[in-house]
């Protein structure tokens, strides 16, 4: 079976996690990580992978496009992208006339722009230049470090490394305090309907790597160091702090009010949706039932 990741970033360390330590073979379940960037849905929904850790407006997109998708699980629930900048601009009002990089128009660090934007009265457009820059988040940082852009948003641990070149982290996403499914696990529902405790058997696996993440913080760190291929410790030790401890989740519901702002941001017609629709939250409560997490608290 294969779990596909959308992105090389701390925020898929639980994934990791769960995977090196053998929590998915424990659990009866022969699972291959594959790195898929720009096309993780595209693979679910044609049936080359059974689940993905993808970014949440791709997920949500697709299913309001008719694919039969849905959410069961999240580690992640607040936003934690950083606006890096050069220097020399120090508030979010110098951004006004500047470019901004983003991976992609409409993915996950484009509509969290958009929620920072918004906050500090910026129009883009207007105020503002979005610009989608090919390549994955150390080409924003390589982007922003060589002026072909004024700022981009960018995920740990890259962040961390655009510090080291002098960049500036203008704004912190997770400061805006607002709900946001970050990190959402999903699969199609008619694999849930026919494997229904094969995805219980990865749930177990995936929420057991939440706690030896939370737990084990050497051994988290090598294996983030293993998957981002970042050897600098300090970088290590702040990404894990970040992702590992500060904004995971000790569970992996699905907190529905993170839907909804998810929601909002990608327009009128997705934001009278009802966030319900796109979560299976049976499975998460079929084992709170069985005692899952009783045992681990």
């Amino acid at each position: 079976m294969r779990i596909a990741y959308s992105s090389i970033s701390a925020a898929m360390l639980p994934l990791f996690v769960a995977k090196d330590k053998k929590l998915f073979d424990k659990q009866g379940v022969d699972v291959e990580l594959t790195y898929i960037r720009g096309i993780a849905i595209e693979a679910l929904i044609a049936g080359e992978v059974q689940f993905t850790r993808a970014s949440p407006p791709t997920v949500i997109g697709a299913t309001l496009r008719g694919a039969d998708l849905a959410v069961i699980a999240n580690t992640i629930n607040v936003p934690v992208f950083s606006l890096m900048t050069r220097g020399d601009l120090k508030r979010p009002e110098d951004l006004k006339g500047k470019k901004i990089g983003v991976t992609s128009l409409g993915d996950s660090p484009d509509l969290v722009l958009s929620m920072i934007l918004d906050k500090y009265n910026l129009q883009r457009g207007r105020d503002v230049t979005v610009m989608a820059i090919r390549g994955g988040m150390p080409d924003m940082i390589l982007a922003v470090s060589k002026a072909f852009v004024d700022g981009a948003m960018i995920s740990a641990p890259s962040n961390l490394r655009g510090m080291k070149l002098g960049l500036r982290e203008l704004i912190d996403s997770a400061d805006l305090g607002v709900p946001y499914m970050n990190s959402p696990l999903s699969t199609r529902r008619a694999y849930i309907k026919s494997n229904r405790d094969t995805v219980l058997r990865v749930l177990r696996a995936y929420y057991q790597g939440v706690q030896e993440t939370h737990n084990d913080r050497d051994g988290a760190i090598k294996i983030l160091a293993k998957y981002t291929r970042v050897e600098e410790p300090e970088i290590l030790a702040e990404s894990y702090r970040i992702y590992g401890q500060k904004h995971l989740q000790k569970t992996i519901n699905v907190d529905l009010e993170g839907v909804k702002q998810l929601l909002r941001t990608l327009g009128k017609d997705a934001s009278g949706t009802n966030p319900a629709s796109f979560v299976d939250a049976s499975l998460v409560q079929e084992l709170e039932k069985e005692g899952l997490f009783q045992k681990n608290r």
